[in-house]
């Protein structure tokens, strides 16, 4: 059996221009929207290590690993299209 999705390539614009004005504002927004959560997040991690002076070892691995997870997820967030980007030629969607 051959592959029925064999050169078929997604296409947003059959919907018309206004769909793909409407989801491209609602991705950006929602993509802004990440990247300021995960701001918070890295802030908070950096605080919870400084705020640690002699205090629990074990906050203090705690709130490194926040900030650290915090960092690649912003890291991605930030990289996102060039990410996408990379699959779509890796893999010629």
């Amino acid at each position: 059996m051959t592959n029925p999705l064999d050169g078929i390539i997604p296409n947003f614009t059959i919907f018309g221009a206004e769909f793909t004005e409407i989801w491209q504002k609602l991705a950006a927004g929602l993509w802004g929207l990440a990247i300021l959560i995960a701001v918070g997040y890295l802030a908070h991690g950096i605080l919870g290590i400084a705020q640690n002076r002699g205090g629990h070892p074990g906050n203090l691995r705690e709130s490194k690993k926040e900030a650290l997870n915090a960092g690649i997820a912003l890291g991605g967030l930030i990289a996102l299209a060039v990410i996408v980007g990379i699959f779509i030629a890796i893999f010629n969607v």
